[in-house]
């Protein structure tokens, strides 16, 4: 199956535009024509099966035949992790992280991040993508945040859980804290936390875990992480 994304202000009450990219793939690579069934999310939540009514040049116009709201995925996750250097090994971590299911994605400084030029087009695509290749309708906001502060602040309403590799082994992830409606995960940069960041972290509530004996690159844990909230 491939489904395709329209942001909600090309969603209309009958129809679907679809424009872009998008409708370059469903036209010219899938060969998709007037009259084809067609499955569409909207990126927050809607899916949309359509017909396609008419392609006029790069616009693609689908009729609705049935729609529905797919509910978040719970508990909310979110993602706050340092930013990486090497720019693959972002947007693999970016691509697992919406594969498994986080609702944001939140890339901060840290005093050990690594001097970094960061695309965040580049990583809204690869996050595009995965939504589409693992067939989900909620497409991740991807923020970035001056420091690890900035983030505390920004979420100070979540439990905050982070993955710290001088943590003792015992800590992991509890029962009680895989239920709670809305976490956010922090994992450091390649450099890994500062002292001063760790303890600012305690202060403010956070519960430093243990992701087992070895040692992980960043997007690793990230997807380690995550994975144990599914």
């Amino acid at each position: 199956m491939n489904i395709f994304y329209a942001p909600p202000k090309q969603v209309y009450d009958s129809h679907i535009e679809l424009s872009g990219q998008e409708a370059k793939h469903a036209t010219k690579v899938l060969r998709y024509r007037e009259g084809d069934t067609i499955n569409i999310v909207d990126g927050t939540g809607g899916w949309y099966d359509c017909t396609i009514a008419q392609v006029a040049g790069s616009i693609v116009k689908a009729t609705i035949e049935h729609a529905k709201q797919i509910s978040s995925p719970t508990p909310e996750i979110v993602l706050a992790m340092g930013i990486i250097k090497k720019r693959d090994r972002l947007e693999f971590a970016v691509e697992k992280s919406v594969e498994l299911g986080v609702k944001e994605i939140v890339l901060f400084r840290s005093r050990h991040t690594i001097k970094e030029n960061i695309r965040i087009d580049r990583l809204e695509m690869t996050a595009l993508s995965a939504m589409k290749q693992s067939l989900r309708a909620h497409l991740p906001e991807i923020t970035i945040l001056d420091n690890v502060e900035s983030v505390l602040d920004t979420y100070f309403d979540h439990q905050v859980l982070v993955a710290h590799e001088k943590a003792e082994a015992k800590s992991g992830i509890s029962i009680e804290q895989r239920k709670k409606n809305k976490t956010m995960l922090l994992v450091g940069p390649e450099g890994g936390f500062s002292e001063k960041e760790i303890r600012m972290t305690i202060d403010k509530g956070g519960q430093v875990i243990s992701l087992g004996k070895n040692r992980l690159r960043a997007e690793t844990a990230a997807v380690v992480f995550l994975s144990q909230f599914i």
